[in-house]
């Protein structure tokens, strides 16, 4: 047990060391955005041997920020930790070993490589620890503190300046099956074939999606989908991969439906284009198969990730 007291605690660091433990019990692994790191405050980085700090032996030294007594905590309990960079390269060793953080590193993403393929970093991380990202404990920075809640952990810090505060458990969170389910569904994929690739029951699939839904406030799985891949809950790189380099010929009416299907139901978009149900129905028919999209929800995850039909989709869009 550690021999820092709380009163040792800079008032500005919210958490205090007796505090540490209670984050890190029941977490698998840490994850921790290095831009939290550069903004540990001078002289109160480390202040003394890592090592003596973790295993609780008594020093009479600057107390370190919170932040990196929570990482050497982790590496006494045998916690690994990733840590998440904008790029990966030897700036990061020489920004860690200037900031005198203990090497309790076990693996390292590039923020910025995942990004562009449609994944989130943090859940990249996560993986590359080769644990679910829900079991883990995030700290990330406030530029990176959406991308963090986005990423689906349970448990969330803000580091500012060395400093430590949690974060609002969001209530649209999901675990990696419910992850899974969603994904499968966004690429055309039925409950039946969902079943299939991720070795469970087609019900158990469905309610893993029923489960979204509530979550997001939805009542039909085409806009939950959507609101995940815009929220960034939902890893794209996958279906990118899957997708064309641009969106094939659509008429004028068919993209609009699709486009307005992504955030309303069925009944809106026929108040809103003039067109009955009916209408609507046929047209996301012809609309499916002119796109080669496999379902209704497909399309419309085609068309959103795409942008406009033509040669100039492959650049434009939400790509």
């Amino acid at each position: 047990m550690s021999t820092l007291r709380p009163a040792d605690v800079h008032p500005a660091d919210g958490i205090a060391t007796r505090d540490l433990d209670r984050h890190l019990i029941g977490r698998s692994g840490v994850i921790v955005d290095a831009g939290a790191l550069v903004q540990l405050p001078a002289g109160r980085r480390c202040g003394a041997d890592p090592f003596l700090l973790a295993t609780g032996a008594p020093v009479s030294a600057t107390v370190p920020a919170p932040l990196v007594r929570l990482l050497m905590r982790a590496g006494s309990m045998a916690v690994p930790c990733a840590l998440v960079t904008e790029r990966l390269g030897r700036h990061v060793s020489d920004m860690l070993t200037a900031q005198r953080v203990p090497p309790v590193w076990s693996a390292s993403v590039g923020a910025a490589e995942h990004r562009d393929r449609g994944t989130n970093p943090y859940r990249a991380a996560a993986r590359a620890l080769r644990l679910p990202v829900e079991g883990c404990l995030v700290i990330a920075a406030e530029l990176t503190l959406r991308e963090a809640r986005a990423s689906n952990a349970r448990r969330v810090l803000l580091a500012e300046f060395g400093s430590l505060r949690t974060v609002p458990k969001t209530v649209n969170g999901l675990s990696q099956r419910q992850h899974d389910v969603a994904l499968q569904l966004a690429l055309g994929n039925t409950y039946d074939g969902v079943a299939t690739l991720l070795g469970c029951s087609a019900s158990t699939a469905s309610n893993h999606m029923s489960q979204v839904m509530r979550r997001r406030g939805r009542t039909d799985r085409t806009r939950a989908i959507v609101d995940l891949i815009t929220s960034g809950s939902l890893d794209v790189a996958e279906l990118r991969a899957a997708l064309p380099d641009r969106l094939p010929e659509l008429d004028p009416i068919a993209h609009k439906v699709l486009t307005l299907l992504a955030t309303h139901e069925v009944r809106a978009v026929a108040r809103m284009t003039g067109l009955n149900p009916d209408t609507i129905g046929r047209v996301i028919l012809r609309a499916t198969h002119a796109l080669g999209a496999k379902t209704r929800t497909h399309a419309v995850v085609m068309v959103l990730l795409l942008g406009r039909p033509g040669p100039a989709a492959a650049s434009d869009g939400a790509r």
